[in-house]
């Protein structure tokens, strides 16, 4: 595309944004002759026009191109010459925007409560509108989430289709009690198989003994598991030997790598969640750290097939706590349940902020470092790695816009854009188990689709839910490193852009705008009723 072509583009780009901004797109209808796209409404037929495809599999754009999905599959890509394609029913506009596989979210929980009630329908827009068509819920309550999965699945409640990962305690009976024997164990998994669970979160700490027993069940049960390492015998490396088959956050990798054990000083209480997440951040810079034997349980995860879902984006208030309590998108986007539940507390997980200081925010920035620098390492080696938010429980990671920032530290880690999408896309399908149906644009594929205002490519803050700010020269978006720009240039404007507006989930189109109006209302209305103040530690 030559640069009076991308002036034209990003011009039509910022445009649909601002109108869409408030109020569901007036579009001019399609080429195709097709009614335009309607939000929530399910069709035979959707095209989508001249759009540059990112097929998330790590090669470049191409385009534009049209892409016709039939009874919820990609039925046609390329050019739809009139006559020669079936007509559509619907179609979206999407000349000068991206067109990318929906991403899936490895690692999410459904909330109802933080402090005071919350509607899950704020998560399911808010994911929606941050391009999630696929959420993994690692945890939560049981029951709810396979009622929710089959009604997402039905298309029954606007929302990602969502897989079952329960945590094994929360398949526990009301009075029942869990010595945590290997045997219970056993039995829970077989309890997560009947219950019909997509498959297992193990959470730890655990011995290496009760880790072999529920990894080997979960085997012969044809369950997949994933696994939050929490300081105990078994590290990253009793995990990977045993063979699981995700590992979540960084804990348990780095305390594999140790010549000893982490330099906990005596007063170090885990259950106090001030110093389990301040000397959280000084696990990857132990002095004991072999960096040989970390590289070596990085090819050994490799070799075993053992996907990372780093979750980075949920623990980066720790870096830069002021940042993350002053997020622009707080202000109309941030429920008052969520607000009270991020505040200081002794008593509610992840809310560990009492008297934080700069020194510890400087370690968490130097383990980040070597954090990512392990990261990059095992993607080099060929590791697959997802992307997941863990919202609602630290400052800064908010439902779907946690996802988004999750994005940026992948980039931020040096992997390239295309690498990141496809972090999001084909590696997360893979995870799942879903790779030859998710993860990619190809016919016969599932029609989860994002229409994307701008290029991720370029900028990967175009997909953030309340868009982001763009340079314009006499109201066309430009590079703002662009030779035509001088010093002083009352041509140049800052303007807000970007965004996904269309999220397509089995070819039902979900108008972005829409949902985040609908989340501003909900905010809106929330802030304006009395708040009611319970408290909830939820997991």
């Amino acid at each position: 595309m030559d640069q009076s072509s991308r002036l034209v583009a990003h011009a039509l780009v910022v445009t649909a944004f601002i109108m869409a901004a408030g109020a569901p797109a007036a579009q001019a209808p399609p080429a195709s002759g097709a009614a335009t796209a309607v939000h929530a409404k399910q069709v035979k037929r959707l095209l989508i026009k001249n759009a540059m495809v990112i097929p998330g599999t790590g090669v470049p754009a191409a385009g534009p191109m049209d892409v016709l999905l039939d009874d919820g599959l990609i039925a046609r890509l390329g050019n739809s010459v009139a006559g020669k394609w079936p007509a559509a029913d619907m179609a979206i506009d999407a000349s000068g925007k991206y067109v990318m596989p929906g991403i899936i979210n490895t690692h999410m929980h459904w909330h109802e409560e933080r402090v005071g009630p919350i509607p899950i329908q704020y998560e399911r827009n808010l994911y929606l509108a941050a391009g999630v068509t696929t959420a993994r819920e690692v945890g939560g309550n049981f029951e709810k989430t396979r009622q929710w999965r089959a009604e997402s699945a039905a298309h029954r409640i606007i929302a990602p289709r969502i897989v079952l990962y329960p945590m094994l305690a929360n398949l526990l009976k009301p009075g029942e009690t869990f010595n945590q024997s290997p045997a219970e164990y056993r039995a829970l998994v077989r309890r997560a198989k009947e219950g019909g669970a997509d498959g297992i979160k193990l959470i730890g700490p655990m011995d290496r003994d009760q880790v072999a027993a529920t990894l080997d069940e979960a085997k012969k049960l044809g369950l997949p598991t994933t696994v939050h390492i929490a300081v105990g015998e078994a590290t990253a490396r009793d995990f990977v030997d045993l063979g699981v088959n995700c590992i979540e956050h960084f804990y348990g990798v780095a305390d594999a790598a140790l010549d000893g054990i982490q330099d906990f000083p005596p007063e170090m209480n885990y259950a106090n969640e001030i110093h389990r997440f301040g000397r959280a951040g000084e696990l990857y810079t132990q002095t004991n750290l072999n960096r040989e034997k970390l590289s070596q349980l990085l090819s050994d995860m490799v070799a075993k097939g053992v996907a990372w879902s780093p979750t980075m984006s949920t623990y980066e208030a720790a870096r830069d706590l002021i940042k993350a309590q002053n997020l622009p998108w707080y202000k109309d986007y941030l429920h008052p349940s969520l607000e009270e539940y991020y505040k200081p507390s002794m008593t509610r997980h992840g809310t560990f902020w009492i008297g934080w200081t700069e020194a510890q925010e400087v370690q968490w920035r130097h383990n980040y470092e070597v954090w990512m620098a392990a990261l990059r390492e095992f993607g080099l080696k060929g590791g697959v790695i997802t992307t997941g938010d863990d919202a609602g429980y630290l400052y800064g990671s908010l439902y779907g816009f946690g996802i988004s920032r999750e994005l940026e530290l992948h980039h931020e880690a040096g992997f390239h854009p295309l690498e990141v999408l496809r972090h999001a896309t084909a590696d997360g399908a893979q995870v799942i188990g879903m790779d030859d149906r998710l993860g990619r644009i190809r016919p016969g594929l599932i029609g989860d689709l994002l229409v994307i205002n701008g290029n991720p490519l370029e900028n990967l803050r175009v997909m953030n839910p309340a868009g982001t700010d763009l340079m314009s020269y006499n109201g066309q978006i430009i590079d703002n490193y662009s030779s035509i720009v001088k010093p002083e240039d009352r041509n140049v404007k800052q303007v807000h852009g970007g965004g996904i507006e269309w999220t397509i989930k089995d070819g039902i189109p979900y108008h972005v705008p829409t949902l985040m109006r609908e989340v501003k209302e909900m905010v809106t209305k929330a802030r304006a009723e009395k708040p009611r103040t319970t408290t909830s530690g939820q997991q």
